[in-house]
């Protein structure tokens, strides 16, 4: 007798623990697929000659490198014997590898992506206790073209790199022996494989290796079916949709594929319950009974009415949990647990968007998902991370740029209140080939059939970003995505307009480059979005936006000046532009761009520059219990303290009604926000424009600027007050020297886990009194003790003061010991505990 317990994120705290008891196999079972992988690698050579100092171009339009083509797929005749596969590898070496993984792990700075063909192999148990089971192996996702051999045998060929995969194994498999499965991927671009633009000519990177989850499905013969496996329009697995939705009632449409393929007819029931978060029913459902003949599969459809339900709202994230339960009289025949948050969407133009019938504005940001060395193969619990700072900015809507995310990133959206615009693989590029067009329709059902049941997802990107296909190609886009929802209500799709009118919900705002005009005259019907904004029009691939972490106090002033004046200027075409997204939250690597892109409001390494404040600024003043880190008080100044300061211009970023800064222990002024004129933009200089007392009217909290007659070393104290009773402070001291080294973990909302969890290790390089150094740039050492390893160099240069390592944890549940070193100067232990 087993048990298998599943937990639901918060809800494990809440007490809503499910045990679904197995003797050898009662219903179906999930199991994690990702240990005990060998690997080998074939890269790719290449002589071409590469400018390792090339950039875009200084003006509007250089952005676009849209390439229209039709080529077709050159591809020779498949080897799909086992044994050209083991010849080609002869002599090679096999490591021991754990998913997710990235085949060719990349520099810091990436001047040429690598690119070649990755070679994974499990030897894994079938017990013969699975004999007349169903049994499928899914990829979360590979990049980007896959082969598949098990036992010897060719599975055959799947190609996309962003979206899952599964394979029936059950004809292969040989039940209590050991199995084989051999995989071969390969990263390179692939012109009919959407996103198909080489990576030298791409804003972002590829990578590669199989770096998302791999999972082993045992089922039943009578079971639920797999979404993406089933591949029925509007169909298969379990579908929740909501045609009713009020603070007295809600109700509850439920579908669920059924699909029996044992060799007798099935005689059931189907049983619904959605459970609050300790695990109460609130409602239930059972059918009446059914029968399914072998063979065959049907969809079956229930509505259950929840009374009084609790909203899902990005302020306050409510999260039920849908237990479907295939019942053989009283035996548990199958179960699927399916998080699901009720609520409802409109969107109009004259009322903008509504959340459960209340007016909601957008402010939000673009996501791209790598990490710096290991590209996107990055754990669950990071892209959690991910999503808990994005939202702690004060943040509440991702556009996920420009590709589905992994599955884990929407689940941390559902619990933790952020809207998503969910996007097909795309970027700049267009086939005409029928091929290619073909696998733009696939994506598009495919992500729907992944991720219909996040109450986060808003909208659905369904156009190839920044790409001119013709209107009827885009018209037809819209309608495949609409064809695999159940019903009109909650369903927008959105898209590029590109000043041609095709058939999104939300259109994009007419793409120009005119700061501070955004507006979409080519559905003046429509709300619309603005879903990039604060960079490229700020000088293009040369954007004064675009500032790393040491740029120094102008440089991230200059950041932070762009992007309050450009979401300053949007704020009031509100309710009809929904909202705007910045450009970008985290900063970048591109394959047609050589050096780190310093686009966003937080480096590569998750450390937040000064428009981080900004938007966090916007946050309520108020705290919010169910989201405490992304509400209450917030003060901030936007300076070093150091003798480069302007004196005569020091931001401070607070939602409090009033700041008073204090030098040295001496009042400077007590003020209130920033309330200066609406003016024209100026980018920002010690001598020049930005920071000037105006232009941020249309903000919930403008910023506060104060001017000092001179620069007096020593300490900047900032208090801020809410009805006249100090509720924050911030303080900032100039450095001194170098003399100690303080070590922390940036858990982000998540705690260090057991099992492949990764996480950033912050050096931070202070002097005697924990001041933050600048200004130091040294290398810096780490050493770990127990059983960890490092993703990063052992040795990296710090930059403004922090070295940044990334640790991954081993199997076991144990603390690990860090120390770090510069120089002679050692830091003490730092413990680090895996959960």
């Amino acid at each position: 007798m087993k048990s298998k317990i599943l937990s639901f994120g918060k809800a494990a705290s809440l007490g809503l623990v499910i045990i679904l008891l197995t003797n050898h196999l009662v219903h179906a079972q999930d199991r994690l697929f990702n240990a005990g992988w060998t690997f080998t690698a074939i890269e790719f050579a290449s002589n071409e000659k590469v400018d390792s100092f090339r950039r875009l171009g200084v003006n509007w339009n250089d952005q676009f490198m849209i390439e229209q083509t039709n080529e077709q797929e050159e591809i020779q005749a498949l080897d799909t014997a086992i044994e050209k596969q083991w010849s080609l590898l002869k002599g090679h070496n096999w490591q021991p590898v754990s998913l997710p993984h990235i085949a060719f792990p990349e520099p810091l700075v990436i001047v040429k992506p690598r690119e070649g063909i990755a070679y994974y192999q499990k030897v894994f148990d079938v017990p013969a206790t699975w004999k007349g089971q169903q049994l499928a192996i899914e990829f979360e996702g590979a990049m980007q073209v896959s082969q598949v051999w098990v036992n010897g045998k060719y599975m055959g060929r799947f190609t996309g790199g962003y979206l899952p995969f599964e394979m029936d194994i059950t004809g292969l498999a040989k039940y209590g022996e050991k199995n084989t499965i051999l995989v071969k991927v390969n990263n390179k671009a692939n012109p009919v494989v959407p996103p198909g633009k080489p990576v030298a000519k791409l804003d972002f990177i590829y990578y590669s290796g199989i770096y998302r989850d791999v999972w082993l499905h045992i089922r039943r013969p009578l079971h639920i079916t797999n979404s993406i496996a089933a591949n029925q329009v509007a169909g298969g697995g379990v579908f929740v949709t909501y045609p009713a939705v009020s603070k007295e009632s809600a109700m509850v449409d439920v579908q669920t594929h059924l699909e029996n393929n044992g060799t007798l007819p099935q005689a059931f029931f189907i049983e619904q319950a959605i459970l609050d978060k300790e695990g109460r029913s609130v409602a239930t459902e059972k059918s009446t009974g059914y029968n399914l003949a072998a063979g065959a599969a049907r969809h079956y459809v229930q509505q259950l009415t929840v009374t009084r339900p609790m909203l899902w709202h990005p302020d306050h994230p409510y999260l039920y949990h849908l237990r479907t339960r295939v019942l053989l009289g009283k035996e548990i025949f199958d179960e699927k647990i399916t998080p699901i948050g009720i609520r409802s969407f409109e969107i109009s133009a004259g009322r903008g968007l509504l959340i459960n019938g209340e007016p909601f504005a957008i402010t939000g940001t673009n996501r791209h998902q790598n990490y710096p060395y290991i590209g996107n193969a990055i754990a669950d619990e990071a892209s959690y991370r991910d999503a808990w700072l994005i939202k702690s900015a004060g943040m509440n809507a991702v556009r996920a740029a420009h590709y589905p995310p992994d599955p884990s990133f929407l689940d941390a959206a559902d619990e933790l209140g952020i809207l998503i615009i969910n996007c097909i693989p795309g970027w700049q590029y267009f086939n005409q080939n029928q091929v290619f067009e073909d696998n733009v329709m696939r994506d598009i059902r495919q992500m729907v059939r992944r991720d219909r049941n996040h109450p986060s997802i808003l909208l659905w990107e369904v156009s190839l970003n920044e790409t001119y296909p013709p209107a009827a190609f885009r018209c037809h886009q819209a309608a495949v995505a609409r064809s695999e929802w159940r019903n009109e209500k909650n369903f927008f799709t959105s898209g590029d307009s590109y000043l041609t009118k095709a058939c999104y919900d939300v259109p994009y705002d007419d793409w120009n480059g005119d700061p501070g005009a955004r507006n979409n005259t080519t559905y003046p019907d429509n709300a619309f979005l603005i879903r990039e904004y604060g960079d490229y029009e700020f000088g293009g691939g040369n954007s004064s936006t675009r500032q790393l972490r040491g740029a120094g106090e102008v440089g991230l002033l200059k950041q932070a000046w762009n992007l309050q004046w450009s979401h300053n200027k949007n704020r009031p075409i509100y309710p009809r532009a929904l909202g705007d997204l910045n450009w970008a939250f985290f900063d970048g690597l591109a394959g047609c761009v050589a050096g780190i892109e310093g686009w966003g409001v937080a480096d590569l390494f998750r450390i937040p520059k000064y428009s981080y404040y900004m938007y966090k600024s916007q946050q309520p003043l108020a705290l919010n219990p169910l989201l405490p880190f992304a509400s209450g008080p917030v003060v901030f100044i936007a300076s070093n303290w150091t003798s480069q300061s302007d004196p005569s211009r020091i931001v401070v970023f607070s939602n409090c009604e009033e700041v008073a800064l204090y030098l040295n222990g001496k009042l400077v002024a007590k003020q209130r926000p920033d309330a200066g004129p609406e003016t024209g933009h100026s980018d920002y200089s010690p001598d020049g424009a930005g920071f000037d007392g105006g232009n941020a009217n249309n903000l919930q909290h403008p910023p506060f600027t104060f001017h000092i007659n001179r620069f007096e070393p020593g300490t900047l104290k900032a208090v801020g007050l809410a009805k006249g009773k100090p509720v924050k402070e911030y303080s900032v001291a100039t450095p001194g020297s170098l003399a100690k080294i303080q070590l922390t973990a940036g858990t982000n909302g998540k705690p260090f886990q057991a099992g492949g969890d990764m996480i950033f290790v912050y050096a931070k390089l202070t002097d005697a009194k924990g001041q933050l150094l600048w200004d130091v740039y040294q290398p810096v050492t780490i050493r770990i003790t127990g059983n960890a390893r490092l993703l990063s160099p052992a040795t990296v240069n710090a930059e403004a003061g922090i070295a940044t390592f990334i640790v991954q944890s081993g199997k076991n549940k144990e603390t690990i010991t860090l120390q770090v070193a510069t120089g002679n100067l050692k830091s003490p232990t730092f413990l680090l505990k895996a959960n």
